[in-house]
């Protein structure tokens, strides 16, 4: 498994925003500096029978979600990043 693969398992996200059975969650990582930076993970998820899966695959219909997530995960991102900023200037 890749190593930033094996980071996200082990951390939970710092956010995550769903719409109708899709879903992005938001990782902070560090750098070998200890610069933070993030990763974003879209699923579906999908019930097969009586289990619950997950999926990276997406239909048609579900492009535009994908895409509403995505931005939203793009100016959260941005957000954490701009506040990052602000208080190491403080420092």
């Amino acid at each position: 498994m890749p190593e930033s693969r094996k980071e996200n398992s082990k951390n939970k996200p710092v956010k995550k925003f769903q719409l109708r059975g899709i879903s992005a969650s938001i990782f902070e990582n560090r750098s070998e500096k200890g610069s933070p930076f993030h990763k974003v993970s879209i699923t579906r998820t999908y019930k097969d029978g009586d289990e619950f899966k997950t999926t990276g695959s997406f239909g048609r219909d579900d492009l535009p979600l994908v895409e509403a997530l995505a931005r939203q995960s793009w100016f959260e991102i941005l957000k954490r990043e701009a506040k990052a900023r602000s208080s190491s200037d403080e420092e």
